[in-house]
């Protein structure tokens, strides 16, 4: 979307820069059939000077409705960037606090397996007849 949005800057732009050196070629070809429009060549020049300003004014207008446009798609695409990076480290943290968690789930059952073995050891005595177990 972003790309879109700077491809239609980009054409109002070049299409402003098209209608600009258009103007000057049109006020030439005025100027060259001046001679056939004797009795209203003032009112062909006004004409066109109005036609002019309202394709500027309308142009002024599409750039900025543009400009605007691709703005919003990039704050848009920053806040979303920024989101994604909050999400990352929140599931980076998250991550880091399970494999903590299951860590010390890990020595704590160790402990006690520890543990359970020396009672087990504590309890089973050695005696003088241990001869006759076997």
């Amino acid at each position: 979307m972003r790309l879109q949005a700077k491809r239609q800057l980009l054409g109002t732009v070049v299409l402003g820069v098209i209608a600009g050196l258009l103007a000057f070629v049109g006020q030439s070809a005025l100027g060259q059939a001046r001679p056939l429009l004797e009795g209203s060549f003032g009112s062909w020049q006004s004409f066109y000077t109005f036609v002019l300003w309202a394709l500027a004014i309308a142009w002024m207008v599409a750039l900025a409705q543009q400009a605007i446009h691709f703005q919003n798609i990039s704050e848009r695409f920053e806040s979303q960037r920024r989101l994604d990076t909050v999400y990352a480290e929140r599931a980076a943290k998250a991550l880091a606090a399970e494999e903590d968690r299951q860590r010390q789930r890990a020595e704590t059952e160790a402990r006690q397996a520890a543990e359970r073995v020396r009672r087990q050891n504590k309890n089973a005595r050695s005696t003088k007849f241990d001869f006759w177990q076997e």
